[in-house]
């Protein structure tokens, strides 16, 4: 009866949590799309994906719509999680647009519950509510939805507190899976949030215990395999692109404003710090790791932290207003420590000012300035390369171009007709008759992956002279298949993924999943 009572209790109280959570997405149900800085390109580039996805390509890689339809390896590089996540909702039946929205949606609740399940483990339910609560109405992550249409760090964000309430729950399965959807929702928050997740990791272990630390570390190796079809790759392909030849943006113009910390923040810390001060605060290793990641995280958004910038190696944070994503996390765990400090009677005073505080704060962030309304259709054939300074654009491309091709397969030196049999994302087919050898281009940028067949054996690609695949077709008839397909390396990624996840599954079989708990 107790286990029954306590059940419906939990499912009230999430019902509760869920419904005060729901201004945060009010203006994700609105019928038009956010007008944010990446929103609209974060839906263009997940129907690319989508479009290469369809005809075959897995993993995605290269999405041929993009840049005039000459093609873009952008999912190659940045964050495909959420895009992988979209195609199950899009299948359901949502369109693109609200495709994005719903996985927007889904992350902000997601916050709510995973925030409130991991604190539920350290304090009482009211404080782990109160904190839960923090997490998702941070202004800087709200900022995150309606003004920067970030939804790669929205999922991200979301992700994080799933894997620190896995920690608690000691297990090494689903604290290797959270890290590996960490690293695939998107790449600088996952750099960010991994050493938090290792730190807490092991100030989890129980003193006498430290040699365990080299095993609590399985949940990193697990969690990198499983993601290294992504992340393996990434590296590795860099060096075939302008990016770090290119400037994306200039730090010094996006550090935060007191308003993305919010006076919610400022009044915990005030508690927190006068909370120690009288010892009514137990402090214990967790607490002063979020105070010291909290004050680390608003230096380092702030303009105080400038003259660090210059000399060093954060510039792949690219916006110093990132580090806030460290904040959110440490600032709601503050909050619930600090009110479940307090006797019954005056948690709920302390908790109601914090609340009033927090959606203070959260006011001006809560919703979007503006909206727009084009069509799904807008999206789904819009061609743009979805990046700020096309920084992941081949090298050997000298000029990018700004139209679309009249023809996907043309003849450059001849006269001859090509016969078109296959055009496809991911695949071109054609025929050909020629009097003489003669050179035919196709239409599209040369990346690794892309090859070539003429009557079924390999043809060499040339893509020195303009960046695209061109060919040199002898004289006769001739058919001509050009396929993009995984490379060694990406294959070897791909491998070390199953072997990843046939390893985990394997290692929890034989020990019952008892034996293999990441914190003892």
């Amino acid at each position: 009866m107790k286990l029954i009572l306590k059940n419906r209790f939990n499912i009230v109280l999430l019902s509760l949590l869920v419904l005060l959570s729901l201004p945060s997405v009010l203006g994700l149900l609105h019928a038009g799309f956010p007008l944010t800085d990446d929103g609209n390109w974060m839906v263009v580039r997940f129907s690319a994906f989508y479009e290469v996805l369809r005809n075959g390509q897995f993993p995605v890689r290269f999405l041929t719509r993009l840049n005039n339809g000459f093609g873009y390896p952008v999912a190659d590089f940045l964050y495909p999680g959420f895009m992988y996540l979209g195609v199950p909702i899009h299948i359901l039946g949502l369109n693109f647009i609200n495709t994005v929205k719903a996985i927007l949606i889904l992350s902000l609740f997601s916050s709510t519950i995973f925030s409130y399940y991991w604190f539920r483990k350290l304090f009482d339910n009211f404080s782990a509510s109160v904190g839960a609560l923090f997490y998702t109405y941070f202004p800087y992550h709200l900022f995150d939805v309606y003004k920067r249409g970030s939804v790669g760090e929205v999922l991200a964000l979301s992700v994080l507190p799933f894997i620190l309430w896995q920690i608690e729950r000691k297990s090494l399965l689903w604290t290797s899976i959270g890290i590996a959807l960490l690293i695939l929702s998107h790449n600088t928050l996952a750099l960010l949030f991994i050493p938090l997740v290792m730190l807490y990791i092991l100030l989890k272990i129980k003193p006498g215990k430290l040699k365990l630390k080299f095993k609590n570390f399985t949940t990193l190796f697990f969690g990198l395999l499983i993601s290294a079809f992504f992340w393996f790759p990434a590296l590795f392909d860099l060096q075939y692109t302008v990016f770090g030849s290119v400037k994306v943006s200039d730090f010094a113009g996006y550090f935060s404003s007191f308003n993305l910390i919010g006076i919610s923040s400022m009044f915990i810390i005030l508690v927190t710090f006068t909370a120690l001060k009288k010892n009514s605060l137990k402090t214990n290793k967790l607490l002063l790791l979020m105070l010291g990641i909290f004050i680390v995280s608003v230096f380092f958004s702030s303009s105080f932290s400038l003259v660090f910038w210059k000399f060093l190696p954060v510039s792949f944070i690219q916006f110093p207003f990132r580090f806030l994503s460290l904040a959110i996390p440490a600032a709601s765990f503050l909050a619930a420590a600090v009110i479940s400090a307090f006797p019954k009677n005056k948690q709920l005073i302390l908790g109601f000012v914090v609340l009033v505080l927090m959606f203070f704060s959260a006011l001006p962030f809560v919703n979007a300035n503006s909206y727009q309304y084009y069509p799904d259709g807008f999206y789904s054939t819009n061609m743009d390369t979805t990046t700020v300074k096309n920084e992941y654009m081949p090298k050997w491309v000298n000029n990018l171009p700004v139209l679309m091709a009249n023809v996907k397969v043309q003849n450059l030196t001849g006269k001859e007709t090509i016969n078109i049999i296959v055009n496809s994302p991911n695949k071109i087919l054609f025929s050909t008759d020629l009097k003489n050898m003669q050179t035919i281009q196709i239409n599209t940028v040369y990346f690794p992956g892309w090859e070539a067949f003429i009557n079924g054996n390999n043809l060499n690609i040339n893509f020195k002279e303009n960046g695209l695949i061109r060919l040199s077709l002898p004289a006769g008839k001739n058919n001509v298949e050009i396929i993009f397909k995984e490379t060694p390396v990406r294959i070897f990624a791909d491998l070390l993924s199953i072997l990843g996840l046939v390893a985990l599954f394997a290692l929890l079989f034989l020990g019952k999943n008892k034996k293999y708990e990441i914190i003892k």
